[in-house]
């Protein structure tokens, strides 16, 4: 199983969504630690090593270094704001 680290953008909306959404999120993202490149996830173009992961309405955006699953945003599915976040994030 792989070490979690959500970075501080991600843990900020964590805590803006329901508590119910909160829990479905989190459910994924302990599903990722122990499988971490699912069939459904799939690579971002321009950001590799990056991932995204559907999770409901929202949108897992990680990477895997080491032995560590880092989890640099979550955002809503559908919604370009996660992606002008990234290119913010990683240029």
């Amino acid at each position: 199983m792989l070490r979690i680290d959500i970075w501080p953008e991600a843990k900020d909306f964590l805590e803006s969504v329901p508590t119910k959404h909160r829990r479905q999120i989190g459910t994924k993202v302990f599903s990722l630690a122990n499988r971490p490149f699912p069939p459904q996830s799939k690579i971002l173009e321009g950001y590799a090593p990056l991932r995204r992961l559907r999770s409901g309405n929202y949108r897992i955006i990680y990477f895997v270094k080491g032995n560590v699953l880092k989890i640099p945003l979550i955002d809503k599915r559908g919604d370009d704001e996660v992606y002008r976040r990234l290119k913010r994030l990683f240029g």
